[in-house]
Protein backbone atom coordinates (compact mmCIF):
# COMPACT_ATOMS: atom_id res chain seq x y z
CA UNK A 1 0.00 0.00 0.00
CA UNK A 2 1.15 3.49 -0.86
CA UNK A 3 0.90 4.56 2.91
CA UNK A 4 2.78 1.94 4.32
CA UNK A 5 -0.35 -0.16 5.80
CA UNK A 6 0.04 -3.89 5.24
CA UNK A 7 -3.60 -4.26 4.40
CA UNK A 8 -4.62 -6.12 1.34
CA UNK A 9 -5.66 -4.22 -1.57
CA UNK A 10 -6.69 -6.46 -4.52
CA UNK A 11 -5.68 -10.31 -5.37
CA UNK A 12 -4.82 -10.84 -8.84
CA UNK A 13 -7.55 -13.36 -10.77
CA UNK A 14 -6.92 -17.22 -11.38
CA UNK A 15 -6.07 -17.11 -15.06
CA UNK A 16 -7.59 -20.48 -16.25
CA UNK A 17 -5.26 -21.24 -19.21
CA UNK A 18 -2.53 -20.92 -16.65
CA UNK A 19 -3.02 -23.14 -13.65
CA UNK A 20 0.03 -23.02 -11.57
CA UNK A 21 -0.48 -19.29 -11.39
CA UNK A 22 2.02 -16.37 -11.01
CA UNK A 23 5.70 -16.36 -10.48
CA UNK A 24 7.96 -13.79 -10.82
CA UNK A 25 6.69 -10.15 -11.16
CA UNK A 26 7.62 -6.69 -11.35
CA UNK A 27 5.46 -3.14 -10.99
CA UNK A 28 6.29 0.34 -12.64
CA UNK A 29 5.78 2.41 -9.87
CA UNK A 30 4.52 5.50 -11.17
CA UNK A 31 1.48 3.30 -13.42
CA UNK A 32 1.35 0.93 -10.43
CA UNK A 33 1.28 -1.81 -13.32
CA UNK A 34 2.17 -5.38 -12.42
CA UNK A 35 4.12 -7.42 -14.81
CA UNK A 36 3.68 -11.09 -14.25
CA UNK A 37 5.02 -14.46 -15.31
CA UNK A 38 2.18 -17.00 -16.00
CA UNK A 39 2.63 -20.23 -15.62
CA UNK A 40 0.68 -23.39 -17.15
CA UNK A 41 0.44 -26.42 -15.19
CA UNK A 42 3.99 -28.98 -15.18
CA UNK A 43 4.78 -30.67 -18.28
CA UNK A 44 2.78 -28.19 -20.74
CA UNK A 45 5.64 -25.45 -19.61
CA UNK A 46 3.70 -22.50 -21.61
CA UNK A 47 4.83 -18.68 -19.96
CA UNK A 48 3.30 -15.89 -20.59
CA UNK A 49 3.75 -11.92 -19.23
CA UNK A 50 0.68 -11.06 -18.13
CA UNK A 51 0.24 -6.80 -17.39
CA UNK A 52 -2.04 -6.12 -14.49
CA UNK A 53 -3.78 -2.81 -13.57
CA UNK A 54 -3.03 -0.79 -10.05
CA UNK A 55 -6.07 -2.99 -9.11
CA UNK A 56 -4.83 -6.65 -10.30
CA UNK A 57 -7.24 -6.45 -13.19
CA UNK A 58 -5.79 -8.34 -16.29
CA UNK A 59 -5.12 -5.32 -19.09
CA UNK A 60 -3.22 -7.72 -21.31
CA UNK A 61 -1.21 -10.88 -21.62
CA UNK A 62 1.95 -10.86 -23.85
CA UNK A 63 5.41 -12.64 -24.72
CA UNK A 64 3.21 -16.20 -24.85
CA UNK A 65 6.34 -18.63 -25.10
CA UNK A 66 5.75 -22.67 -25.14
CA UNK A 67 8.84 -24.28 -24.36
CA UNK A 68 11.38 -26.28 -26.08
CA UNK A 69 13.10 -28.46 -23.78
CA UNK A 70 10.42 -28.45 -20.77
CA UNK A 71 11.98 -26.12 -18.59
CA UNK A 72 10.07 -22.63 -18.47
CA UNK A 73 11.07 -20.52 -21.47
CA UNK A 74 10.42 -17.18 -19.49
CA UNK A 75 12.47 -17.32 -16.10
CA UNK A 76 11.97 -13.56 -14.40
CA UNK A 77 10.42 -10.30 -15.37
CA UNK A 78 12.01 -6.48 -14.07
CA UNK A 79 11.28 -3.06 -14.91
CA UNK A 80 13.30 -0.42 -15.42
CA UNK A 81 12.23 2.83 -16.94
CA UNK A 82 9.58 2.48 -19.15
CA UNK A 83 10.60 -0.62 -19.93
CA UNK A 84 9.95 -4.28 -18.98
CA UNK A 85 12.68 -6.60 -19.43
CA UNK A 86 11.71 -10.29 -20.02
CA UNK A 87 14.41 -12.92 -19.06
CA UNK A 88 13.89 -16.06 -21.30
CA UNK A 89 15.63 -19.08 -20.30
CA UNK A 90 17.44 -22.11 -23.05
CA UNK A 91 13.55 -23.38 -23.13
CA UNK A 92 12.61 -20.12 -24.98
CA UNK A 93 12.20 -20.38 -28.68
CA UNK A 94 14.93 -17.62 -29.30
CA UNK A 95 17.20 -19.08 -26.49
CA UNK A 96 17.99 -17.36 -23.68
CA UNK A 97 18.24 -13.33 -23.23
CA UNK A 98 16.83 -10.32 -22.43
CA UNK A 99 13.79 -8.84 -24.56
CA UNK A 100 12.40 -5.31 -23.82
CA UNK A 101 9.17 -4.36 -23.82
CA UNK A 102 7.43 -1.33 -23.66
CA UNK A 103 4.90 -0.37 -20.43
CA UNK A 104 1.58 -2.01 -23.02
CA UNK A 105 4.00 -5.04 -23.97
CA UNK A 106 4.85 -4.53 -27.10
CA UNK A 107 8.05 -5.73 -27.82
CA UNK A 108 11.02 -3.31 -28.59
CA UNK A 109 14.41 -5.31 -28.88
CA UNK A 110 16.75 -7.99 -27.81
CA UNK A 111 20.28 -7.84 -25.71
CA UNK A 112 22.62 -10.17 -24.54
CA UNK A 113 21.66 -13.01 -27.10
CA UNK A 114 22.70 -16.06 -27.08
CA UNK A 115 25.47 -14.49 -24.46
CA UNK A 116 23.46 -16.55 -21.56
CA UNK A 117 23.15 -20.22 -20.73
CA UNK A 118 20.46 -20.77 -18.26
CA UNK A 119 19.92 -17.30 -16.73
CA UNK A 120 17.49 -17.28 -13.73
CA UNK A 121 16.67 -14.08 -12.14
CA UNK A 122 17.03 -10.45 -13.48
CA UNK A 123 16.68 -7.07 -11.71
CA UNK A 124 17.76 -3.71 -13.10
CA UNK A 125 18.89 0.00 -11.92
CA UNK A 126 20.78 2.99 -13.21
CA UNK A 127 21.18 1.87 -16.59
CA UNK A 128 22.06 -1.71 -15.76
CA UNK A 129 20.59 -5.43 -16.02
CA UNK A 130 21.62 -7.85 -13.21
CA UNK A 131 21.45 -11.60 -14.13
CA UNK A 132 22.13 -14.49 -12.39
CA UNK A 133 23.17 -17.30 -15.06
CA UNK A 134 23.76 -20.79 -13.81
CA UNK A 135 26.27 -23.12 -15.89
CA UNK A 136 27.02 -26.83 -14.86
CA UNK A 137 31.33 -27.33 -14.56
CA UNK A 138 31.89 -31.00 -15.24
CA UNK A 139 35.25 -32.72 -13.65
CA UNK A 140 36.48 -36.25 -13.38
CA UNK A 141 37.19 -37.39 -9.78
CA UNK A 142 39.41 -40.49 -8.70
CA UNK A 143 37.82 -42.41 -5.63
CA UNK A 144 39.83 -44.81 -3.02
CA UNK A 145 39.29 -47.86 -5.36
CA UNK A 146 40.78 -45.33 -8.25
CA UNK A 147 37.07 -45.82 -10.24
CA UNK A 148 37.23 -42.56 -12.44
CA UNK A 149 33.57 -40.76 -11.86
CA UNK A 150 32.18 -37.52 -13.28
CA UNK A 151 31.42 -34.83 -10.93
CA UNK A 152 28.56 -32.30 -11.87
CA UNK A 153 29.14 -29.15 -10.15
CA UNK A 154 26.35 -26.39 -10.57
CA UNK A 155 27.71 -23.02 -10.27
CA UNK A 156 26.36 -19.18 -10.57
CA UNK A 157 27.56 -15.89 -12.47
CA UNK A 158 26.66 -12.42 -12.37
CA UNK A 159 26.55 -10.94 -14.88
CA UNK A 160 26.25 -7.02 -15.11
CA UNK A 161 24.71 -5.61 -19.11
CA UNK A 162 24.47 -2.48 -19.99
CA UNK A 163 20.86 -2.03 -21.15
CA UNK A 164 21.52 0.73 -23.88
CA UNK A 165 24.26 -0.95 -25.46
CA UNK A 166 23.53 -4.61 -24.53
CA UNK A 167 27.33 -5.13 -23.29
CA UNK A 168 28.23 -7.51 -20.73
CA UNK A 169 30.21 -4.83 -18.17
CA UNK A 170 31.34 -7.58 -15.92
CA UNK A 171 31.01 -11.14 -14.48
CA UNK A 172 31.54 -12.24 -11.51
CA UNK A 173 31.16 -16.28 -10.07
CA UNK A 174 28.58 -16.52 -7.48
CA UNK A 175 29.68 -18.72 -4.43
CA UNK A 176 26.04 -20.24 -4.37
CA UNK A 177 25.74 -23.84 -5.77
CA UNK A 178 21.86 -23.91 -5.79
CA UNK A 179 18.85 -22.77 -7.33
CA UNK A 180 18.64 -18.62 -7.26
CA UNK A 181 15.24 -17.57 -7.27
CA UNK A 182 15.68 -13.58 -6.82
CA UNK A 183 18.13 -10.53 -7.48
CA UNK A 184 17.46 -7.66 -6.03
CA UNK A 185 19.78 -4.45 -6.46
CA UNK A 186 19.20 -1.73 -3.55
CA UNK A 187 21.53 1.57 -4.46
CA UNK A 188 25.29 -0.31 -4.29
CA UNK A 189 24.11 -3.46 -2.92
CA UNK A 190 22.84 -6.77 -4.75
CA UNK A 191 21.28 -9.27 -2.93
CA UNK A 192 20.64 -13.02 -4.27
CA UNK A 193 18.09 -15.46 -2.99
CA UNK A 194 18.44 -19.31 -3.37
CA UNK A 195 17.25 -22.36 -2.03
CA UNK A 196 18.21 -26.11 -1.63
Amino acid sequence: ALDGSMDELATAPALAEYGRGFGQCAVHQQTQRTFAVAMTPVGVEINAVTILDSHLQVIATVEVAESTNGEGPIRDVAVHGDQVIVLTGDGHPEGPGLRLLDLDGRYLRTIAAGQLRRPEAVAASNGRVFVVDKYYEEDEEVDEEDLVQEVVTIRNLLYVIDIHSGDILQQVRVGLVDEVTEVLVDGNEIYIACFS
